[in-house]
C-alpha cells in the first residue's frame, strides 16, 4: 500500500496495514512476569525469517509492589515511548530479559460457579519442581539483567553464562541467552539456548513462547502446533503453556480447538487472562468482532496491565477508522511494555501516515532493535529515513533488506524514489548520476514483479518523468559548457590581443650579445 503525501513524499508501507502490524514477532523478551506478545512476518527459507502472525506469550501476574524485571511486559514499569506530540525515544534494551516465571501449578477453587465448567483438581500430572538458582547463578543473573538495562548485550550475555556455568539448573540463564542471541539475529543459536532450557525445566513456558515465535517468524506455523502440542498436554496444569497452545491454534486457523483449549485453562482458573485473550482472538478470527470486543473488556477489568488488550483494541479501533484510539491504545501497550516491537510498529506506521517522520523513526528503531531479522521491519525504517532525507540512512536499511531477501521489488521501488528525490543531493552523486541509479532500481522493481506489474503501475510514469529530467539536464549541462567554451575563447582573443603593441609603436631593440 502506497501512500502519496502532499510533499510528495510517497511512503510504502510494504503490506496493508494489519499485516504488516502483524508482521512482527517480539520473540525476545517475551515472556516475562507477563509475558505478551508478537509475531513475524516470514520468508520459508533457512536462515530468513520473516512474517506470519501475531501471537501471545502468557505468564503469571506479578504480585502488587513486586518487582518485574521482564522487559516483555512489565506491570510495575511505565514510561515507554508512546506517541504524541513530543514522542520520548524509546530505551530499547531497558529491562528487556524476562526472569523466571513460577507457574501456580494445581487447581485454584474458584469463588463461584465457573461459566467454563468445573475442573478435576487432580487432573494432570504434577508439575516438575522449580529450584531457585544457587547464589552464585543469582548474583550473575541480577548483573545481567542490569547490563541489558543499560544497554550493554556483550556484558549481559557474558554474565548469563557465568550464572549458567555456576549452576547447571538454572534455565533462566539460558533463556536470557537465547533472548540476546534471537535480538543479535541468530535465530538457530537463540532455539538451541531455549531447547537446553526446557531439558532442564521440561514446562518452562518462556523457552517454549521463544521456540514458538522464532516458528511463526519464518512461517512454519504447523510444526509450531506440533511443537506445543505434547509439551501442553504433558503438563495441563500449566496454565500458560495451555494458553501458548491455545494461540498457536488460532494462528493455524484450528479455532474450535483453540477455544477448547483455552476453556480447559479457564475451568482450572476463571480469572486467567492470557486465556481470555486468547478466546477473543479465536472470536476475532471468527469475525465475532463484538465479542471479541467485550471478552478483552473483561480481561482489562480483571487485569489492567496486561498490554496486548490494549493492542488487539488498537488493532479494532483502526479497522474502524478510529485512528486516535488506536494511537492511544497502541501507545497504552507500549507505556506497559516498552519493547513490543508490534505496537512500536503500529505507531509507527500511523505516523508515517500521518507526516510525523521522526516520531516513526523512534518506532520503527526500536522494533528494528528489538527484532532484527524481519524484513518489513527494515523496509519501513528505511522509508522513514528516507522521508527525513537521511539518504544513507535510508540506503543502509534498504540493503539489509535485500541481504535478507533478494527478490524484493518493494525495496527496488523505494531506493529508485530516493535516488530521484535525493538527485545531487545524495553524498558522492551528480544528478545523473543519481537518476540513472533512480532507473536502474525502476527497471529491477519492474522486472522483480514479473506477471504481477500492473499496466498503470506508477513506475512507468516516474521512469518518464526521469528521462525527461535527464533530458533536459544534459541540455542544461551542454549549454553551460558551450558558454564557457565561448566565454574561454573571449579571454583568449583578449589575452592576445592585450599581448599585441599598439599601432604605430618602436618595435623592440633587438638583444644585445654580451
Amino acid at each position: 500500500m502506497r501512500l502519496t503525501r502532499n510533499d510528495g513524499v510517497s511512503s510504502r508501507l510494504v503490506l496493508p496495514v494489519l499485516l504488516v502490524m502483524a508482521a512482527l514477532v517480539a520473540a525476545v523478551g517475551c515472556a516475562s512476569a507477563k509475558p505478551q506478545t508478537a509475531a513475524g512476518l516470514a520468508q520459508a527459507s533457512a536462515g530468513d525469517e520473516s512474517s506470519d502472525d501475531s501471537m501471545t506469550a502468557m505468564a503469571k501476574p506479578v504480585p502488587k509492589g513486586a518487582s518485574e524485571e521482564g522487559g516483555a511486559s512489565s506491570a510495575a514499569q511505565a514510561g515507554g515511548p508512546g506517541k504524541g506530540k513530543a514522542s520520548t525515544p524509546s530505551t530499547v534494551g531497558a529491562r528487556p530479559v524476562p526472569k523466571l516465571v513460577t507457574v501456580a501449578s494445581g487447581f485454584q477453587k474458584p469463588t463461584g460457579p465457573s461459566p467454563w465448567g468445573q475442573a478435576d483438581a487432580d487432573a494432570g500430572k504434577p508439575l516438575p519442581k522449580r529450584s531457585a538458582p544457587n547464589q552464585a547463578a543469582a548474583d550473575a543473573l541480577k548483573q545481567g539483567e542490569a547490563a541489558l538495562s543499560a544497554d550493554q548485550a556483550a556484558v549481559a550475555k557474558q554474565a548469563f553464562q557465568r550464572a549458567a556455568a555456576a549452576d547447571g539448573r538454572a534455565c533462566e540463564a539460558e533463556y536470557n541467552l537465547g533472548v540476546i542471541a534471537d535480538r543479535e539475529g541468530q535465530a538457530d543459536e537463540a532455539l538451541q539456548h531455549y531447547a537446553k532450557a526446557l531439558r532442564i525445566q521440561p514446562d518452562y513456558e518462556a523457552a517454549v513462547q521463544g521456540t514458538v515465535n522464532i516458528m511463526l517468524r519464518r512461517g512454519t506455523t504447523d510444526a509450531a502446533v506440533s511443537f506445543v502440542q505434547p509439551i501442553a498436554t504433558q503438563w495441563e496444569r500449566n496454565l500458560y503453556l495451555q494458553a501458548i497452545y491455545a494461540d498457536v491454534l488460532v494462528r493455524a486457523d484450528r479455532v474450535d480447538d483453540a477455544e477448547q483449549t483455552a476453556r480447559k485453562a479457564l475451568r482450572r482458573d476463571e480469572r486467567f487472562v492470557p486465556a481470555i485473550v486468547a478466546l477473543a482472538k479465536s472470536s476475532l478470527q471468527r469475525g465475532r468482532n463484538e465479542l471479541a470486543s467485550s471478552t478483552l473488556d473483561q480481561a482489562k477489568e480483571i487485569d489492567p496491565t496486561y498490554a496486548e488488550i490494549y493492542f488487539l483494541q488498537g488493532k479494532a479501533f483502526q479497522s474502524q477508522g478510529q485512528v486516535a484510539q488506536a494511537l492511544e491504545a497502541y501507545r497504552k501497550a507500549i507505556e506497559l511494555r516498552p519493547d513490543y516491537a508490534e505496537a512500536h510498529t503500529a505507531v509507527g506506521i500511523q505516523s508515517m501516515a500521518s507526516g510525523n517522520y521522526n516520531d516513526a523513526v523512534v518506532h520503527f528503531e526500536a522494533a528494528a532493535k528489538l527484532v532484527p531479522t524481519l524484513v518489513p521491519t527494515h523496509l519501513n525504517l528505511a522509508d522513514a529515513y528516507r522521508a527525513l532525507k537521511r539518504w544513507q540512512d535510508a540506503k543502509r536499511e534498504f540493503d539489509k533488506a535485500l541481504r535478507m531477501q533478494a527478490q524484493l521489488p518493494e525495496a527496488h521501488f523505494d531506493l529508485a524514489l530516493m535516488y530521484m528525490s535525493a538527485g545531487a543531493d545524495f553524498p558522492g552523486l551528480q544528478l545523473l548520476d543519481a537518476l540513472d541509479r533512480a532507473l536502474l532500481e525502476f527497471n529491477t522493481y519492474r522486472t522483480q514483479m514479473g506477471p504481477r506489474l500492473q499496466s498503470d503501475d506508477a513506475s512507468g510514469t516516474y521512469m518518464t518523468d526521469i528521462q525527461r529530467t535527464q533530458e533536459r539536464e544534459k541540455k542544461r549541462i551542454a549549454r553551460e559548457k558551450a558558454a564557457a567554451e565561448k566565454d574561454a575563447q573571449r579571454k583568449a582573443k583578449a589575452g592576445a590581443a592585450g599581448a599585441q603593441p599598439p599601432a604605430g609603436a618602436p618595435a623592440a631593440a633587438p638583444a644585445t650579445a654580451k
